[in-house]
């Protein structure tokens, strides 16, 4: 994996990495998505973004350790375009030299910006509706996630589409890093800042600011070069804001983001301990970066110990200790999880193929450690395999699983439906099963021509499959069908270890909840007697999951059909009293602990 300093972890670059050099998105977002929000944790991160968004003309002082050296900062709202010394001017012609120039810092912190902007302008009313996935559509002024649109900004970035692989990897490296740990990186900031800057550049310097105590809190960059580089970023003149594509810093804004940094950036007395770690370990928890909501739901739903045992996983105290590592699908995946020997010598080779750190999972998915570009591995452009966590496979194999065994074996003559289907991997597995045919129903057109690329990469028999761009519950069968796989929209709180944005929207999933029963409701209705429905989710709650599954089984239109311990090889443990499947992070042994966070529930039409 490319690294920028010394000792940086590296797993949530690995993976952002993967989704953009593959057309597939990383394995937790192929099967859902989640109504957007705004991102406020934590009393911490409140104070820091509140004080980030004042609109006071008051100065700001930064204080030295010692507390005799201090930064004065001029209000931005009456500062800003003004001329304040000839040497602001200096420093601002020479960041025009600097334009065409930029650096990993500064598109991260770009990206960053953009996405505060987009959120803060879409809160005060001016933001117009955003789509969910499957079909869910959120109302007029529906706020828009800083997390994950600040991933979008950064692909989007004309900037950062000139750096070099090694600075690409680096940017996606402090835009995850500042996204997974936001709530502690704004507590350590309180810790700093008493009273933030206003005006149009507040976004860039709340940016600045993370960006730099990112670095210092869990990269282990070098201080001299997470001042001088960050800082710097700010004499760029570049496209830093979300509706000003050019502006200039005022000097004293640049002079309270350096004497921030290079606060934090001090050791503590006679020790070699930063003051920002002093900080972290003394005024932070992990915990600070899940919303309290999420955190006392999963108590009451889990207990807490195994709220303990999530939290642990998908937010190690170590960034460092996390093994990063990719999980891939192949076309043999679902034979072998059948128990077939077809395609398993050709499996067994690609495993030694990509390298001695990837091997088989018990369920039949291949886990890839750090081996470069992924477009590079073996069997990419043969359309073998495709990226998809072990746990979101669950679905797909439990449906072919029971449709393989009342059928004998034969599921050359079966027809099913993979419902909320982009980007396709769902649709892969069932393709690569042997059905028949396969339609794939899919709301959002953008995501839907997504699922058409992958299908052509992986170069499936187009007479085999439909892709229908169309609303799930407005959406009724020709002909007969014999299963449907219905993976609903939802929090996707069980990805967080790989979308931590997921981890700290806000509480209100009632209109997820709404759409998730709708279609629950109607797949049962058009499936036929005899017919086998799964429904999954990638979320942790279980409203969303075990809940909807209660009150369509009331309903008497469907039962359960339990899952079998060995029909998933390795997830036994995770059958619940009901017979359906719940994946928990930080729960199964071995390999399987960090898997994602899964439901599924398989049933048959009465």
């Amino acid at each position: 994996m490319i690294r920028q300093g010394s000792n940086m972890p590296a797993f949530i670059a690995l993976l952002l990495v993967a989704s953009s050099l593959l057309d597939w998105p990383v394995a937790t977002a192929f099967n859902n998505a989640y109504t957007p929000s705004r991102t406020h944790i934590g009393s911490s991160h409140r104070r820091f973004t509140t004080k980030l968004h004042s609109t006071t003309a008051d100065s700001t002082k930064n204080t030295s350790r010692s507390g005799k050296s201090t930064t004065s900062l001029r209000s931005t709202s009456a500062g800003d375009g003004k001329k304040t010394s000839k040497h602001a001017k200096s420093n601002n012609y020479k960041s025009t030299a600097k334009k065409a120039k930029p650096t990993s810092r500064s598109v991260a912190i770009a990206a960053l910006a953009n996405a505060a902007a987009s959120t803060y302008q879409s809160s005060g009313g001016g933001g117009g509706g955003a789509q969910a996935g499957g079909g869910a559509q959120a109302g007029a002024g529906t706020q828009v996630n800083a997390g994950s649109f600040a991933t979008r900004q950064l692909e989007q970035d004309n900037y950062y589409k000139l750096l070099e692989p090694r600075d690409k990897a680096f940017a996606r490296l402090l835009v995850a890093t500042v996204q997974r740990r936001l709530g502690q990186i704004d507590g350590v900031l309180d810790c700093c800042v008493n009273k933030a800057p206003s005006g149009k550049n507040k976004h860039l310097v709340q940016a600045t600011l993370r960006v730099g105590a990112a670095q210092l809190l869990f990269l282990k960059t070098p201080t001299f070069a997470v001042v001088k580089e960050t800082v710097e970023v700010l004499r760029i003149h570049h496209k830093v804001t979300y509706s000003v594509k050019s502006t200039h810093v005022p000097e004293p804004m640049i002079k309270f983001v350096n004497g921030v940094l290079r606060k934090l950036s001090r050791t503590v007395d006679d020790t070699d301990e930063l003051y920002a770690l002093k900080l972290l370990g003394e005024k932070t928890s992990p915990r600070d970066n899940i919303a309290p909501w999420l955190l006392e739901s999963w108590e009451r739903d889990w207990g807490i110990e195994t709220t303990n045992l999530i939290c642990d996983e998908i937010m190690p105290r170590d960034e460092r200790s996390i093994t990063p590592h990719i999980d891939l699908t192949t076309k043999y995946s679902v034979g072998i999880s059948l128990g077939l020997d077809e395609g398993m010598d050709k499996f067994n080779r690609l495993v030694e193929q990509l390298g001695e750190d990837s091997m088989m999972l018990p369920q039949g998915s291949i886990r890839v450690g750090v081996n470069g570009d992924v477009r590079s591995w073996a069997d990419f452009d043969e359309g073998t395999w495709w990226v998809q966590d072990c746990a979101a496979t669950l679905p797909g194999i439990v449906l072919t699983r029971a449709l393989y065994d009342k059928h004998s074996g034969d599921l050359s003559n079966l027809r099913v439906v993979d419902m909320c289907a982009a980007p396709g991997g769902k649709t892969s597995q069932l393709l690569s099963a042997g059905f028949e045919h396969v339609t794939a129903i899919e709301a959002n057109s953008r995501r839907c021509h997504r699922l058409k690329k992958n299908l052509d990469r992986l170069r499936f028999d187009k007479d085999k499959y439909d892709v229908v761009v169309k609303e799930g519950q407005k959406w009724s069968p020709t002909t007969t069908v014999d299963g449907i796989l219905v993976d609903v929209p939802c929090s996707a709180t069980g990805t967080g270890s790989r979308r931590p944005d997921v981890l700290r929207r806000e509480s209100d999933i009632s209109e997820l909840l709404d759409i998730q029963e709708l279609l629950a409701n109607h797949c049962a209705e058009i499936l036929p007697a005899g017919g086998i429905m799964v429904y999954a989710t990638c979320s942790l709650l279980k409203e969303e999951s075990e809940d909807q599954v209660k009150k369509l089984v009331e309903k008497g239109l469907v039962e359960t059909l339990p899952i079998q311990p060995g029909e998933v090889p390795g997830f036994q443990d995770a059958i619940d009293e009901n017979g359906w499947m719940r994946v928990i992070p930080g729960v199964l042994d071995g390999n399987l602990r960090s898997a994602d966070g899964f439901f599924a529930a398989r049933l048959i039409k009465k």
